[in-house]
């Protein structure tokens, strides 16, 4: 079973996406006022507008993460943690290490799900995995948050500054998306993402990495000899 995987794959991808603009944010030397010291009617263009520029300028991200999801009907959520690697314009990487060995990475045009006790490949193209226009522009590193997103509203919290947002175009697998923006660095550390049925998947960041210089062979895949294979598409 990939059952871990599967239950979070669409949200995963975009927030892999969101995360390499949103971590990246404050990557940088910054010419702005603090939060603080912004309007209230401004803070969201504020967030909005660097989200957007440090996105189209980051190369790559990595992180440790921390992934629950739940879906309508089970009551027991399921858990994950691994590592996560993105380098534009379309490479990723996860590395689930609990509660079972799996990986997920794009490798040319094709994406493979590797359950590794398993020994069991699951295969499918990009075009299928990027099933809509708002996954493709955002792993393509052609996003723009304002021509894919209504805003809900920045709100205060105890961790600093949720942004919520909201894809304009209606997708099953993002309902709505909440970005947790740490209060001391200003790094995106968590994400909240809620689907069309009611399911849920919160990941939350740590020792976050930014422009390291990731090398492509890190999202080179060979199919192990001995395993099975399926073909999706």
């Amino acid at each position: 079973m990939i059952s871990y995987i599967t239950k979070g794959l669409g949200a995963a991808l975009l927030t892999t996406a969101l995360l390499l603009f949103g971590q990246s944010l404050w990557a940088g030397n910054l010419e702005t006022k603090p939060l603080q010291q912004v309007s209230p009617s401004k803070q969201c263009d504020f967030i909005i507008d660097k989200l957007q520029k440090r996105y189209e300028k980051t190369r790559d991200v990595s992180a440790k993460f921390i992934q629950k999801t739940t879906v309508p009907g089970d009551p027991e959520p399921v858990r994950a943690s691994g590592r996560v690697y993105f380098k534009r314009p379309h490479l990723m990487r996860w590395d689930y290490e609990e509660p079972e060995r799996q990986l997920l990475v794009t490798s040319d045009d094709k994406v493979y799900l590797y359950e590794i006790d398993a020994k069991q490949v699951s295969v499918l193209s990009r075009k299928q995995f990027l099933s809509t226009k708002i996954s493709r522009a955002f792993f393509l590193g052609k996003g723009d948050l304002r021509r894919d997103f209504n805003v809900l509203g920045c709100f205060k919290s105890p961790d600093g500054w949720i942004l919520s947002l909201a894809p304009k175009q209606q997708i099953p697998q993002l309902k709505t998306l909440e970005l947790t923006i740490d209060k001391n660095n200003f790094l995106v550390k968590k994400t909240v993402i809620q689907d069309q049925m009611g399911g849920t998947t919160t990941i939350v960041f740590q020792d976050i990495k930014v422009d390291t210089g990731l090398d492509p062979e890190l999202f080179k895949f060979q199919i192990p000899k001995g395993v099975s294979v399926f073909n999706a598409g």
